[in-house]
């Protein structure tokens, strides 16, 4: 009980308590023999609920592995030895499902090949590819941030550069699910052979894929899992134990007996299970299975479809829309949610806003194993997610079945890339009747044309467009046409001038605003009559956005991201954006005097993140005078050239709910921060990134509840503060090109921890010198 009351520490509501005393009474008198299946049940169903309440926002990032050990090991000796040192390819095969790109994962994050190789690039592949994408995709690997200057070369231009950085390295690059062997021939010859070891790992499909290009040794063809590793996988998908209750055990043996071995039925069945508890439901389940789990793998879609069928109807919507996204993208999670919001799929609730809403349909579907967690947030939230291919076409299936989709094969998915670049767009019309989905979802290469010449275009055949996309496809100014297709609910564009004009108002409909400009620009007054108006997002520079007090409408209550607006354009605004959320300032924020200066926005009783962006560097520290600027609702604040003195770094900590600070290129400067007796209560995320810090002096004390610190690009500092070890909460330290001495101390925190039996620490340091 003393174990389970640490790990419930900080999660103790009225549920919690009930629990754990109901618990102890159990233990203490029990009339049934604690050795009893009843027993053993009854306890395992009160962990599962506690552990559902301490872990349950958070989706197990890691993907079960069982019955790889002989592969790893075959694989990895393959992979490392010195036998053979010139230039290798090496493939991995097997049907969809398998675990071949879960198997490619393991050996591509082993610490061996971290140890072994100086460079290391993950790629995906698919059906449809363009050899730039490949090209860019490794390089993007090696270096630290693409330039632009970079993503403006040629293909010719790239492979030669991506040829330098590898001459000479011993590396490891991994294609992932190859379909031929046409990407190969033409970019085998930016992979130079030193006879250093490097190698080339394929995933396919295809077993003979090995033949064709030319690979060192046969095909590793994946094996169906055995009974007992079908099981282990199973029991730590449905059960946050990995112990599968006794009176339940008969029917989840005879489940797993019928994915045939296959991890990825496994897991999709482990995903409709996971919320039921009742014997019946899975005897139900377990009978409704056999005439979906056949022996031809060409017939496994029925098994597919029956995740489908569990899902209530507002997820379903929601699931088959993510079929629209290509194979093996990584779909940014905010893109999805407002994409979602404007095909009219999520209604709001008593409890939360749309987007609340929204993320909470975006979580179920990932804990039914109908979507993949990709890459995270410093904060530990899912910021891409991804669709698994048999997954992806279940959703245009059913998208013909249900007549969701009317047009979706009537365009070439091919014209989705204009000129042999990588430029596409994404046109949605939707008829919002009940279950509507696509009923026109296109990539017409003809729309792009237009605007990218400024050419007109016929509105009618547009005018029922709720989505418009362009981002990828640079015009020279803001497409006045665009705004005479009223029917819009999202609209992103990417111009070299992109100010709108006045008639943007037009749209009354829109929700989403996206502009990528490289300019700054000026946002019309006439946008605050746009009522519906939930997201204003500049992606860059110092914007301007006119005073909106001649307008007649002029609050809008629905408005709740503002980006990169300038402090000159704030001061008449945030009476009128009441319930904004996510703000944004790029601007002078630094008076003559030194002092920190930005416009007063503590009326905004909503704002729970704030960006604040200072354009024009002091060169001296300067001074935050008042803290009461800031709403006590903040939960995230990010500075970045503010050129805080590190003294006045307490005024911070008076914030009562921030949760993540980032600090980036000269947020604060001065060799040395000592915290004092300054305390962070509610601090969970710090984020130190290009400071010029060399010293840094801190207890426990000051960070009582920090769970996260990531330091990038601190070249000049010495150590880690060893106190912070200490710290309970702490579960991960990330140590990025930073000094070699900076790591060391990291990885000796790590080392202090366990010999005192904390093995929950993580160290996580690369790229360090």
């Amino acid at each position: 009980m003393a174990h389970l009351r640490s790990i419930m520490l900080g999660y103790e509501n009225e549920e919690v308590k009930i629990i754990l005393l109901d618990m102890e009474l159990t233990f203490s008198d029990s009339i049934v023999p604690v050795y009893s299946p009843y027993y053993i049940d009854m306890v395992l169903e009160k962990c599962e609920k506690l552990f559902e309440i301490r872990y349950g926002s958070n989706v197990e990032l890691e993907e079960t592995v069982e019955g790889f050990d002989d592969e790893v090991q075959t694989l990895l000796d393959q992979l490392t030895t010195t036998c053979r040192m010139k230039l290798q390819v090496l493939t991995i095969a097997g049907m969809a499902g398998l675990g071949k790109t879960t198997l490619a994962r393991k050996l591509y994050r082993d610490p061996l090949i971290e140890y072994t190789f100086h460079y290391r690039a993950w790629n995906c592949v698919s059906q449809t590819y363009l050899k730039r994408d490949l090209l860019l995709g490794v390089l993007s690997h090696l270096i630290n941030d693409l330039t632009d200057e970079t993503n403006k070369m040629s293909d010719k231009k790239l492979g030669e550069t991506l040829y330098k950085l590898l001459k000479g390295h011993r590396y490891l690059v991994v294609f992932d699910d190859i379909w031929d062997c046409t990407f190969w021939n033409d970019i085998r010859i930016y992979f130079p052979d030193d006879k250093v070891g490097s190698r080339v790992l394929f995933t396919t499909r295809d077993i003979e894929l090995s033949l064709r290009v030319k690979a060192a040794k046969p095909t590793h063809v994946l094996r169906l899992r055995t009974e007992d590793e079908s099981w282990k996988i199973f029991s730590k998908k449905v059960f946050r134990t990995g112990v599968c209750p006794y009176r339940l055990k008969r029917h989840a043996k005879a489940i797993t007996r019928k994915c045939k071995g296959l991890p990825l039925a496994i897991v999709i069945t482990a995903g409709i299970l996971k919320n039921y508890w009742a014997e019946n439901s899975w005897l139900q389940i377990s009978k409704s299975l056999h005439s979906f789990m056949v022996r031809d793998p060409g017939q496994y879609m029925d098994s597919l479809a029956l995740s489908y069928n569990h899902l209530p109807l507002h997820l379903r919507q929601c699931f088959v829309f993510v079929g629209v996204f290509p194979e093996d993208y990584e779909i940014p999670v905010t893109k999805l949610i407002w994409l979602w919001i404007a095909q009219g799929f999520i209604h709001e609730t008593v409890s939360g806003t749309l987007e609340d809403v929204a993320e909470d349909f975006l979580m179920d579907l990932i804990k039914r194993s109908l979507l993949i967690p990709g890459k995270r947030r410093v904060n530990g939230h899912i910021k891409t997610c991804c669709i698994h291919d048999l997954l992806r076409d279940l959703c245009l299936k059913k998208a013909d079945e249900e007549n969701f989709s009317q047009e979706v094969r009537k365009h070439d998915h091919s014209t989705a890339f204009l000129d042999g670049t990588n430029e596409s767009i994404m046109l949605l019309s939707l008829e919002p009747p009940a279950l509507s989905l696509l009923s026109d979802f296109c990539y017409p290469s003809e729309f792009g044309k237009f605007l990218r010449n400024g050419q007109s275009f016929d509105i009618e055949s547009y005018e029922s467009l709720r989505i418009l996309d362009v981002e990828s496809i640079s015009v020279s100014m803001f497409p006045a046409e665009v705004t005479q297709l009223l029917n819009l609910r999202y609209l992103a564009i990417q111009a070299r001038d992109g100010s709108p004009s006045a008639s943007i108002s037009s749209l009354v409909n829109l929700q989403m605003l996206i502009i990528a400009s490289r300019k700054n620009i000026v946002v019309p007054k006439t946008i605050w009559s746009m009522v519906n108006l939930r997201h204003l997002c500049i992606k860059t520079g110092e914007n301007h956005i006119e005073d909106p007090r001649f307008v007649h409408e002029t609050k809008n209550d629905s408005l709740q991201t503002l980006s990169q607006v300038s402090p000159q354009s704030c001061h008449n605004i945030f009476s009128r954006t009441p319930n904004l959320r996510k703000l944004g300032i790029c601007g002078p924020l630094v008076t003559s005097q030194g002092e920190l200066e930005f416009p007063n926005i503590r009326a905004l009783q909503h704002l729970q993140k704030l960006k604040l962006l200072n354009t024009i560097p002091y060169g001296k520290p300067t001074r935050l005078l008042n803290t009461m600027m800031f709403p006590e609702t903040l939960k995230n604040l990010t500075l970045s050239n503010t050129c805080m003195d590190w003294e006045d770094m307490w005024a911070l900590s008076l914030l009562p709910n921030l949760e993540v600070l980032k600090l980036k290129f000269h947020a604060c400067i001065g060799k040395t921060w000592e915290t004092d007796d300054v305390e962070f209560k509610q601090l969970k995320i710090l984020k130190l990134h290009n400071l010029n810090l060399r010293q840094w002096v801190c207890w426990r004390e000051n960070f009582p509840g920090l769970k996260r610190l990531v330091v990038r690009q601190c070249l000049y500092l010495k150590s880690i503060p060893s106190e912070l070890g200490k710290i309970n909460t702490l579960e991960a330290i990330e140590v990025r090109w930073c000094t070699y001495s900076t790591q060391v101390s990291a990885l000796k925190i790590q080392e202090e921890q366990e010999s005192e039996g904390n093995f929950f620490l993580k160290v996580h340091a690369t790229n360090n010198y």
